[in-house]
């Protein structure tokens, strides 16, 4: 955590600390300790420097950068849009309140857009968001064959017994989060799963995710099963977290205090969860999902 002032320096460029600090709104003297000490702020702070200066809060945390074909396919439109309109990247970025450094991020495909930023990109590029976010080439569908056999007895088929099912409680994301007992006046449902899918699992719960941070692969409202024994945190593993009252996916990666909740949705913000208010925030490992479509 210590190199997180290289990346708080690349923002900072030739401002002063004590001006830097006065731009994020942070406290002069606890920056200036932290910086002497080489110790990473804490995560309020890093919040608002990210704000501040539209810094990705992941990159600013971690260092990592995360690109992907969509953030990239994105980041060429915009960077090839404003080359068009003959706008030099200084101009361009001062009229976003950020660096160039942080434009050349945004413009490489290397930090992807919240939908805010993106919305304000199209307002100064003179587009629109369909015309950025749509594919350029259309891709022929592909109609698999499909192969009909007829079935000449149904003796050979398996059979459906209860006991091939295991009853998974559907409960309130709350109780499923903070109790480890379930209560029964907190069941809504149940949830039907082949023994196959739960192989040796236990301690299964299903609950409904809130909120558009996991879009397009879940939607609010939408069912998932949750191993509440499996918490060990796995890189691009889903965990259910319970946080702000509602129960999210999440990928979720951890650095000393600090749960990082990266979204599955790529438009959305990165959220911190500081261990030492909110110790224990993880419910399990989302092991499958059901959704209406």
């Amino acid at each position: 955590m210590d190199k997180v002032w290289e990346r708080i320096d690349l923002l900072r460029q030739s401002r002063s600390l004590a001006a830097f600090c006065r731009e994020a709104g942070l406290t002069y003297d606890t920056m200036r300790k932290c910086s002497q000490r080489k110790n990473a702020p804490d995560a309020k702070s890093l919040v608002l420097i990210a704000s501040q200066f539209r810094a990705h809060l992941h990159w600013l945390i971690t260092g990592e950068l995360t690109s992907n074909r969509h953030s990239t396919r994105i980041a060429k439109k915009l960077r090839q849009r404003r080359k068009n309109l003959g706008i030099e990247t200084e101009v361009f970025a001062k009229s976003l309140g950020m660096s160039p450094g942080v434009l050349e991020f945004y413009e490489k495909g290397k930090w992807p857009l919240t939908a805010d930023l993106l919305e304000e990109f199209a307002r100064r590029l003179k587009t629109t968001l369909p015309e950025l976010l749509n594919e350029d080439e259309v891709h022929p569908v592909q109609i698999p064959d499909l192969k009909v056999f007829q079935a000449t007895s149904t003796k050979n088929a398996p059979k459906i017994r209860s006991e091939d099912y295991r009853s998974i409680p559907l409960t309130e994301s709350s109780i499923a989060a903070g109790q480890p007992i379930i209560q029964e006046d907190n069941i809504e449902d149940y949830v039907l799963l082949h023994v196959r899918a739960v192989g040796k699992r236990t301690n299964l719960v299903a609950s409904r995710v809130d909120g558009d941070s996991m879009e397009p692969m879940l939607k609010s409202g939408d069912i998932v099963v949750i191993d509440r024994d499996d918490r060990k945190i796995v890189s691009n593993r889903i965990y259910a977290v319970f946080y702000e009252e509602g129960l999210t996916a999440k990928y979720v990666e951890k650095q000393k205090n600090l749960l990082i909740l990266r979204p599955l949705n790529p438009i959305s913000k990165v959220q911190v969860v500081q261990l030492n208010e909110h110790p224990d925030p993880i419910v399990g490992r989302v092991i499958g999902a059901w959704k209406e479509l």
